[in-house]
């Protein structure tokens, strides 16, 4: 298609094929049919046109229109739609051109391509089993600058939004989804593999019934492998802070300490969580909770929930127990203790999952042929409001293809050890501080209204929606990230303090949490 035939398009239909979306031959074909009906149609009627049609989702067509066609393709997954953020990153859906499956994609800012290749040792060890509680960690590539990660999309609702909806959940359901969730770690930590962690937000009860654990593989990321690790200190931080209330004392203590032991305790937080609707310790600072899991009990649990049967609550205890070894020797004492306490399927709300041959329910050794299903947030697709873009700096130079799925390896960076939040008093603050992360995108919702005319393309760009509005002050993940670089580079350059400096601080300020306890128990 002659350039000049584009009008008012031309900028929107160079940014759609530098996306790499489409190909170019059907978006040529598509985009003249429109234009020879159309003929003076400016860029958003264009992108309403593609979303009407299929071709584009509207979470695609918004970021075009702003500018953001980068990142939209990282390896073989195209992203869809924005469905999360977490302390990592931010989560997509996504559609895999291998298999047109869907996949929840994370995405991370780019580190060392060595680390990527152990983080695929990882991915090798889920194909050695199947199980329903447990999806699978299937990709990790780089692409574009950035690293991604990738899992089957599971349907459901995260624990933590079920709980806080529906307050504390019957002790046979809780122990359900306990007995689940073990079941699926029993077989995991039988393939030397761990969480590290488990929260209510990365459990998923789907529309059976059946729990479901997410994000599994993050925590083999986060510990140091030959003082390497995929991820940097600040996201190691931050994860650490927005897994506080389930954290065991242990990773507290050494965020590189995450065991199947770890997970127990873990567990044994989110059972808490289910059994009374809130965590263990809901009060206090980052800095009072770490000190709570080290030293403190939590409420028990039949003061604020006397329904629980105490066989129960003995159950939360020994997993909640400070020194790993009091723990169960493995989850598979844990799932024999918690078979009984499930009681008769027929009255559990939602019932018992059924196990894959029908034959009786999936309680004990549960395992599946196939991964759990896929197509979650799987709604109609809603019609927005798109903002234009003025036509004033349309690149002129010729549009050069995406960059591969993956780039060449790049040299490790050297990067400082991971601090201890509870004994280095700048990692405690930046633990503390509030983890800024992009919110999704979400479309918005009814018909779409008149677009808004060329002369106010910068307002109508502003207005189109809160989430649009917010994302504006924030870092974008799916950002070129070349600049990034160089900066990374200047810090690994600075100045640090000496060693010597180091220890006397952290002496300094273990003498004085000492004394401080101390005056507290007095």
């Amino acid at each position: 298609m002659v350039t000049s035939d584009l009008g008012a398009c031309e900028w929107f239909v160079w940014d759609l094929r530098r996306s790499g979306l489409i190909d170019r031959g059907p978006l040529d074909q598509i985009v003249g049919e429109f234009l020879r009906r159309n003929p003076r149609a400016e860029a958003p009627a264009l992108a309403e046109y593609l979303v009407e049609q299929g071709t584009l989702t509207a979470f695609q067509a918004e970021r075009i229109l702003n500018g953001k066609s980068q990142g939209l393709v990282l390896g073989p997954y195209v992203l869809l739609d924005a469905i999360g953020s977490g302390s990592m990153g931010q989560v997509y859906k996504a559609s895999s051109k291998n298999d047109n499956n869907l996949y929840a994609v994370k995405v991370l800012p780019r580190r060392s391509m060595w680390n990527v290749r152990l983080a695929r040792r990882q991915v090798r060890s889920f194909a050695n089993f199947t199980h329903p509680a447990v999806v699978p960690f299937v990709d990790v590539g780089t692409a574009g600058g950035l690293h991604y990660l990738a899992w089957p999309l599971v349907e459901g609702q995260s624990l933590e939004t079920l709980v806080q909806q529906r307050g504390p959940l019957p002790p046979p359901l809780a122990t359900l989804y306990a007995l689940q969730i073990a079941q699926g770690l029993q077989v995991a930590h039988a393939n030397n593999l761990f969480h590290g962690l488990i929260k209510p937000s990365n459990i998923m009860i789907g529309p059976d019934n059946q729990a479901r654990i997410l994000d599994f593989g993050i925590g083999s990321l986060l510990v140091e492998n030959d003082g390497e690790s995929l991820v940097d200190t600040m996201s190691t931080a931050n994860t650490l802070t927005s897994g506080l209330d389930c954290a065991s004392p242990e990773s507290i203590m050494e965020p590189t300490n995450r065991t199947p032991a770890g997970d127990q305790y873990s567990l044994g937080c989110v059972l808490y969580f289910m059994l009374t609707g809130r965590v263990p310790f809901p009060e206090g600072s980052a800095v009072e909770k770490m000190m709570a899991h080290q030293t403190r009990e939590p409420a028990p649990i039949r003061e604020l929930a006397p329904e629980v049967p105490p066989e129960l609550e003995d159950i939360v205890k020994k997993l909640m127990a400070k020194a790993p070894d009091a723990r169960y020797p493995s989850c598979e004492e844990l799932v024999e203790a918690l078979e009984p306490l499930v009681g008769d399927p027929s009255k559990i709300p939602g019932g018992v999952p059924a196990s894959p041959s029908g034959s009786r329910p999936a309680m004990t050794g549960l395992s599946s042929g196939s991964r759990p299903g896929l197509g979650s947030r799987s709604q109609p697709a809603q019609k927005m409001t798109l903002p234009q873009r003025s036509q004033k700096g349309v690149a002129t130079t010729p549009i050069t293809p995406p960059p591969a799925s993956r780039s060449a390896p790049a040299a490790p960076a050297s990067r400082p050890p991971l601090p201890n939040p509870l004994f280095d008093p700048a990692a405690a603050v930046a633990a503390a501080a509030p983890t800024r992360t992009p919110p999704p995108l979400e479309p918005a919702r009814g018909p779409v209204p008149n677009l808004p005319s060329r002369g106010n393309t910068m307002a109508a760009a502003t207005k189109t929606s809160a989430a649009t509005r917010a994302a504006a002050s924030q870092p974008d993940p799916l950002e070129d990230t070349g600049p990034a670089w160089a900066e990374e580079a200047d810090e690994t350059s600075k100045p640090t303090f000496g060693t010597v400096g180091l220890i006397a601080v952290a002496l300094l300020v273990m003498v004085a949490v000492y004394f401080g306890a101390t005056l507290l128990m007095k």
